[in-house]
């Protein structure tokens, strides 16, 4: 029979709980720093930056939507957060290298999430294109990223994890 080594005591419990924590981590970072940047800076609306969640499966008819397709957005959102957490979660359980650099690892992680989602995941969704970022705005979105949703992964993944 073969065991397997796990980083987290109670494994199936413990590693439910931290991706449902680390999920809701970036999600509130996220959600903050939409409303700061998003919203107090660049003076868009609030609900506009759901709705453009929203419009990577509904297409345009999300922004005609008013608050219901926001709240859709709200969800996937919240959605792909439980994702992202869980992807480098379940990954810093059995990848021995990423455990040993978990902070370095989950800053890389949160670069990774950045090109993802702008290279892979917006451009194949029917949202509509946005025009592209100035450097400074590109520099601050993958910083964001970086420390918003990488280095708290990295931090909780360290904080729960067993020591070896």
């Amino acid at each position: 029979m073969a065991t397997t080594s796990s980083i987290f005591p109670n494994t199936r419990n413990s590693l439910l709980r931290t991706i449902v924590l680390g999920g809701m981590l970036i999600f509130i970072i996220q959600f903050i720093h939409q409303w700061v940047v998003v919203t107090l800076i660049q003076g868009n609306p609030f609900i506009l930056v759901w709705q453009y969640i929203a419009s990577g499966v509904l297409g345009d008819a999300a922004f005609a939507g008013g608050i219901a397709t926001a709240l859709l957005g709200v969800g996937f959102h919240l959605i792909f957060s439980f994702v992202i957490a869980g992807i480098f979660i379940l990954s810093a359980d059995r990848i021995p290298l990423l455990h040993r650099y978990i902070i370095a690892g989950s800053l890389l992680y949160g670069f990774g999430v950045f090109i993802v989602m702008n290279l892979v995941v917006v451009p194949l969704s029917a949202a509509p294109p946005l025009p592209a970022p100035t450097t400074p705005w590109l520099i601050e979105a993958v910083i964001e990223h970086i420390l918003g949703v990488g280095l708290p992964l990295g931090i909780l993944v360290r904080r729960y994890a067993t020591r070896s």
